[in-house]
């Protein structure tokens, strides 16, 4: 009993403490078989997971998050890098882009789906100067996204609200923007989330969503390609992983008029084939520049009477004197053009940090990301934990944790690598019909 004679709180023990950690990570993992890798995952599996998305996705973040924040960022995305990047330029420069091609502007109010611990809320409040209200599905994030808010003193501009987003609590017509960085995967229906968040958006507002999705490369007859995807899911809290068309064809029934498609990951790619066009274009024109140039000074040679020689005149050569070198021909504008000097457009991929690449990072910082995620810092890493857990020190569960969060890290690269998958597919469109039953949507 408390001195005031009210019965106090149990306090919450090492054990109970323990206790806690390891049955959300086995809630978590017993919504997957063992060999879900190796083996095909039905569709029927698949919808068994659909029905309970929103506990699987809040088992996932109740021990992923802290991960995902020492191991990364408070930015929970991916993105690709240009040649000097960091990783934290990187992650701005994607938020940036995305509000810019948003058309937000300063004193918009602009909900955030899926808004992890609040890092691009933050970034794009600063960026643009607009209120963002973020919404997640787990307790633990809205804790941690209020206080490194307050922490950046950014209270007034961004709030965050724990809620599903299936079932967003604003009444209609409640913002002028939105947007959804890689967190409507974890739905279970890509219409209902994007029905949901047209729903509360006034009409002709602006939907930005970057989706993680299966590229058009994927084979669902390939069975490699089915395994990756399988141990996506399964590492990233995933009820079924969807294509980017029907991403596409879920924007559109919600209602959206897509005036932006894009798949991010690429785009540095592009725009390195771009440049190396131009720089091969460029090329081929000054080596046909010179070419002509050579066949009229050639040309003019022809035309020209044989010179006489004159002793007194040193321009002049007689049969035993050495021969005179010819001018230097003068040099063309083009060959101090500054795109002559440009070489084709140098970029990373996104997921060169998760495969432990030291060799691309471009600061101390990047390179002990990179290196963390490398093969032996793992092995030691769990190798310490699996020590720290049977000496009762580590939380029980925390190496199936581990294991966990491996088959997010290598199964992300294997993706990237084989090109069926992106995390950050953009779609970007205006609410122009309103859908009578959001919920509904397949």
């Amino acid at each position: 009993m408390a001195p005031d004679g009210k019965r106090s709180a149990p306090k919450q023990t090492d054990t109970n403490r323990d206790t806690t950690f390891a049955n959300v990570v086995s809630a978590y993992t017993s919504r997957f078989g063992k060999n879900d890798d190796q083996s095909t995952v039905t569709e029927e599996q698949r919808r068994k997971r659909q029905h309970a998305a929103a506990e699987l996705a809040d088992s996932y973040y109740d021990f992923a998050s802290t991960a995902y924040e020492n191991g990364w960022s408070t930015h929970f995305h991916y993105t690709p890098f240009a040649a000097h990047d960091t990783i934290q330029s990187a992650l701005a420069f994607y938020e940036h882009r995305l509000a810019l091609l948003m058309g937000l502007k300063p004193g918009m109010k602009v909900l955030d789906v899926g808004c992890g611990i609040g890092g691009p809320a933050r970034e794009i409040a600063k960026f643009i100067g607009c209120h963002v209200v973020g919404v997640t599905i787990n307790q633990s994030q809205v804790d941690r996204a209020t206080y490194l808010t307050a922490q950046e003193g950014l209270s007034k501009s961004c709030t965050f609200v724990k809620a599903d987003f299936l079932n967003l609590p604003f009444p209609p017509s409640s913002f002028d923007a939105a947007y959804a960085i890689e967190a409507t995967v974890h739905s279970p229906s890509l219409v209902a989330v994007y029905a949901n968040v047209a729903r509360v958006l006034k009409p002709g507002a602006v939907f930005g969503l970057s989706e993680w999705v299966m590229t058009p490369t994927f084979d669902p007859s390939n069975p490699k390609h089915c395994a990756i995807r399988n141990r996506l899911e399964r590492g990233n809290g995933l009820c079924n992983l969807h294509t980017s068309d029907q991403a596409r064809a879920g924007m559109v029934a919600a209602g959206f008029d897509l005036f932006h498609d894009e798949d991010y990951a690429q785009h540095f790619a592009y725009m390195s084939q771009g440049r190396k066009a131009e720089h091969d274009h460029d090329n081929h024109g000054r080596q046909q520049q010179q070419q002509q140039q050579q066949q009229q000074q050639q040309q003019q040679q022809q035309q020209q009477p044989p010179p006489v020689l004159d002793p007194m005149d040193p321009s002049t050569s007689t049969p035993g004197s050495p021969t005179a070198l010819p001018p230097l021909p003068s040099p063309s504008p083009s060959s101090f053009s500054p795109r002559a000097c440009v070489t084709p457009y140098a970029h990373r991929h996104w997921w060169w940090p998760l495969e432990g690449n030291t060799a691309l990072a471009t600061t101390w910082t990047d390179y002990w990301t990179a290196w963390k995620m490398s093969t032996w810092p793992r092995r030691l890493c769990y190798g310490l934990l699996w020590t720290l857990e049977r000496l009762h020190i580590a939380d029980r569960g925390s190496c199936e944790a581990m294991t966990t969060l491996a088959y997010c890290v290598d199964s992300a690269v294997e993706a990237g690598r084989e090109a069926i998958f992106t995390p950050c597919w953009w779609f970007i469109g205006r609410k122009c019909i309103e859908v009578d039953s959001p919920a509904s949507g397949s």
